[in-house]
């Protein structure tokens, strides 16, 4: 997954950039085909890999099965690294898929990007974001995902699984936490929004397997 380098103004209190260009290139999900012998071309299922007859909302950062996709076209839906604090690379290291993200601290004092959409889109059938999120760099100790209508809202992950030691954690928010500290999900326009605190430029951290679930 491919991205240029992009500045954008963020609003830390509502986590709601100003709009700026956008730097992720008219990405379409991976092809699950033909996976070959090398193991770096192994597509992984997953922990949790799509079934059929599931609700699995795609909405980036993830290559498995869905049953509806929201796909970052770089028209209306978008993916934007805040005043340039952070680089994202991809990496052969996942946990589903072929990829996964390689998020890289520019060693700035904070460290923010997110997925934003010019018009607000309804999440109240969906209930929980999962995401993977591995690293042991002293940048991601402490991480937060926000949800944004037109205020934001941002949880720290630590409460849902996350530590900072080098291993994959799956996590699984509920949505309800959003609502309870004011998002509505009638009207997203960013459905995911990662911040972490300042760490020294290189750091990094592995991000994959980013969905919504109806349960």
């Amino acid at each position: 997954m491919k991205r240029t380098v992009g500045v954008l103004l963020l609003t830390l209190a509502a986590c709601r950039p100003d709009p700026g260009a956008s730097d992720y290139e008219n990405h379409q999900p991976s092809s699950q085909d033909d996976a070959g012998t090398n193991p770096q071309d192994e597509v992984l299922p997953g922990p949790f890999p799509f079934e059929a007859g599931q609700r699995r909302l795609f909405v980036g950062f993830y290559e498995g099965g869905r049953s509806e996709e929201i796909i970052i076209n770089d028209v209306d839906t978008h993916i934007y690294l805040y005043e340039g604090t952070v680089t994202i690379e991809s990496s052969n290291t996942r946990i589903e898929g072929k990829t996964a993200d390689r998020i890289v601290h520019a060693g700035k004092g904070w460290l923010g990007f997110g997925i934003h959409w010019d018009t607000g889109h309804n999440l109240d059938a969906w209930k929980t974001l999962h995401v993977s999120l591995n690293s042991s760099d002293p940048g991601f100790a402490s991480v937060k995902i926000g949800m944004s209508d037109t205020e934001g809202v941002q949880l720290d992950v630590a409460k849902y699984g996350y530590v900072n030691d080098g291993q994959w954690h799956h996590l699984a928010i509920p949505l309800s936490d959003f609502t309870a500290a004011g998002v509505s999900l009638g009207a997203v326009l960013s459905p995911f929004v990662f911040i972490a605190g300042g760490g020294p430029s290189g750091n990094a951290l592995l991000l994959d397997n980013l969905y919504f679930t109806t349960n």
